[in-house]
């Protein structure tokens, strides 16, 4: 069964095929606009593929999961795009990464180099960069563990560069904001806006908020790591930022109605099961689930 990521790449491939027709477009539009996943998944893989600057290579150990489609208006005629999720793809600029994403319920380690390690999350992607040593966290969640060495890495998330030199630290992109905690070591946080960086150490958290702004505390680092041992920890925490986290550990997605987006819970919860999780809910919140295809909230 095709993953979302893979529907995207397909939707996209499609849309830009020269017998795309106004049948596809609609049915294009109904799936774009039916939730905020496939429109991220799209936006994603569109992106990937214009950084590219032309077709993608694929790895002769990863299968293609997208048929190829050949572009006549980009003149791309030999090629496919390759987002196969849980594998990677070869993408040559700017410079050559490797691609690599989780299913949902998915963990996987990692080893970038000789230096750097990760545990990728569920429903996560990064893209490594080994020759410059930077990583970008696409989406999701990643911990990142690297050894003394004497060359400088990088992580990217969005415009920020972070610079790391030894040490552990956990990081997390999604549509509402961005984290680094340094779990040991020390980080430098940059922006071209900034003038110098900013120091995380050990302990403390910078959370980056959709319009750039930088907080930092010192959050408990057991609720940093809960997901390790198959949980998420909420201090609360609004219902909107709740089920972006739950739906990444689940295929049956939670929809928060606006008029309780805000509704705030606290604790620690299970992940993995938003049916149990949205019946928890009703019994201490003022809220009703709807159990269809989704699970919708909403307030009562």
């Amino acid at each position: 069964m095709p993953t979302l990521h893979d529907t995207a790449a397909f939707w996209f491939a499609r849309l830009n095929a020269p017998d795309c027709s106004e049948q596809d477009r609609e049915h294009f539009s109904v799936w774009y606009h039916q939730n905020t996943a496939n429109a991220q998944a799209y936006e994603l893989v569109s992106s990937i593929w214009h950084a590219s600057g032309k077709v993608a290579s694929h790895s002769a150990e990863t299968p293609l999961t997208i048929a190829a489609y050949r572009f006549s208006r980009r003149k791309m005629l030999a090629g496919a795009i390759a987002m196969a999720v849980g594998s990677f793809a070869l993408l040559p600029a700017p410079a050559e990464a490797t691609i690599r994403a989780t299913r949902t319920g998915q963990q996987i380690r990692v080893s970038v180099s000789p230096a750097m390690t990760i545990l990728l999350d569920s429903d996560s992607s990064v893209a490594i960069h080994s020759e410059k040593n930077t990583l970008d966290l696409l989406y999701g969640q990643v911990e990142v563990n690297l050894k003394n060495c004497e060359a400088r890495n990088t992580i990217n998330l969005d415009q920020w560069n972070i610079g790391l030199i030894s040490g552990t630290f956990n990081l997390s992109k999604s549509s509402l904001k961005n984290t680094i905690t340094v779990l040991n070591g020390a980080a430098a946080l940059a922006h071209p806006d900034m003038a110098g960086s900013q120091i995380l150490k050990a302990g403390e958290r910078a959370t980056i908020l959709p319009d750039n702004r930088l907080l930092i505390d010192r959050p408990s680092l057991e609720d940093v790591l809960a997901w390790r041992s198959g949980r998420l920890a909420f201090r609360d925490t609004p219902l909107k930022e709740v089920a972006d986290e739950m739906n990444r550990y689940s295929t049956r997605k939670l929809e928060i109605s606006p008029s309780a987006a805000n509704l705030r819970i606290s604790g620690f919860y299970h992940f993995g099961q938003n049916e149990t999780f949205a019946r928890l809910l009703e019994n201490f919140l003022p809220i009703r689930a709807s159990f269809e295809k989704t699970i919708t909230i909403i307030k009562l």
